[in-house]
């Protein structure tokens, strides 16, 4: 049983992971919200969800008494779900439903572990890693937060690896040098309102942007080659044809252009929880691999000027790209499914045992 999700960031990596599960011939199952991306992104994945209705803590008191409410509830859902399906083990990947499935897991004797996606971990993991045998993290910083952590890298989608920038150019239409523009799947307005002034005029490469559903009805350009579209499911051909990414700072997106292998600047959100963002994207300059553009310096016109001066060094940006993809964590679904597995099988020889 994987429990969490929310964002992207949350609900993808746990979807890599039950794919490397079910390939190990696990029976794989979900408990999320009935309001985050995992209630679309999970069933269309093949996989069951267990949907709860949950709320953050934030806001005035009657907003964090009723969420308070919600989770109680879901902490007595969640236990009577793993009485029914009696799971050989939970994993909690973050946000609002992974708390409860971890507490409830852990009054029935469930082993259970957690993943931590980005560099600070948020309030949820770092309540519920007291609870668990062992928590796997991205990145090495989080380890001084959390008990029992084992740094594994992020679990990313195969297609990050293996798409071609001539299959890419050729599907999306486009004519490098390629510029991607993408803000998570929330979207990210201050970037998004800087980039579609900061390119509105005719430019000598093309510019693809995701913008997110939120904003798109608000942004429009006149530049022929400049293409703003909402949403790309399949977010690794425009990352493949790409020769520099503009972006947040979000865990689950910075590797996946680390498995594509892109320069990048990164422009981290700055309100995320714990300023995490920044602690991500500090990881990846540090290393090399990118370079930093604070939200408080974003302009259409050092926008354009940093993509610019990127564009048209070409070895500072192969090291950058190369850089990036040193820092890829391809094995990582492989190592949190195979240590479950590990788990759960002791729990089935611990039980045969007892009745025997």
């Amino acid at each position: 049983m994987i429990a969490g999700g929310g964002t992207g960031g949350h609900a993808i990596p746990a979807l890599c992971v039950a794919d490397s599960l079910r390939a190990g011939g696990a029976a794989v199952e979900f408990v999320g919200s009935t309001t985050g991306i995992e209630s679309t992104l999970v069933p269309k994945a093949g996989y069951t969800l267990h949907a709860l209705p949950l709320a953050g803590l934030s806001g005035g008191p009657v907003k964090r008494a009723r969420a308070g409410l919600l989770f109680l509830k879901a902490l007595v859902r969640c236990r009577a779900i793993l009485k029914k399906y009696r799971p050989g083990v939970v994993l909690g990947v973050g946000g609002y439903a992974s708390a409860p499935a971890v507490l409830a897991a852990n009054t029935l004797n469930i082993p259970t572990f957690l993943h931590e996606q980005n560099s600070v971990p948020g309030r949820t993991n770092r309540l519920a890693s007291r609870f668990v045998q062992e928590v796997f993290v991205t990145f090495p910083a989080a380890a001084g937060y959390l008990r029992g952590a084992k740094p594994v890298g992020m679990p990313t989608r195969r297609e990050f690896f293996e798409a071609s920038r001539e299959e890419a150019l050729e599907r999306l239409e486009l004519e490098p040098p390629v510029v991607l523009i993408f803000g998570g799947s929330g979207g990210a307005l201050k970037l998004n309102l800087a980039a579609a002034e900061a390119f509105r005029g005719a430019t000598p490469y093309t510019v693809f942007h995701v913008s997110g559903k939120r904003d798109f009805a608000r942004l429009s350009t006149d530049n022929p080659r400049y293409r703003i579209v909402e949403y790309e499911d399949k977010l690794w051909h425009p990352l493949a044809a790409s020769d520099v990414v503009v972006m947040r700072a979000g865990a689950g997106s910075l590797f996946d252009v680390a498995a594509a292998g892109r320069a990048a600047i990164l422009v981290p959100f700055p309100h995320a929880t714990g300023d995490h963002q920044l602690h991500n994207a500090r990881y990846f300059t540090e290393k090399g691999a990118a370079e930093l553009l604070r939200d408080d310096e974003v302009t259409a016109e050092t926008l354009r000027a940093r993509v610019e001066d990127l564009l048209s060094d070409t070895i500072r940006r192969e090291t950058y790209a190369g850089n990036m993809r040193a820092l890829a964590t391809p094995t990582a679904a492989d190592e949190i499914a195979g240590r479950l597995f590990e788990a759960a099988n002791a729990t089935v020889t611990n039980e045969k045992g007892r009745r025997g």
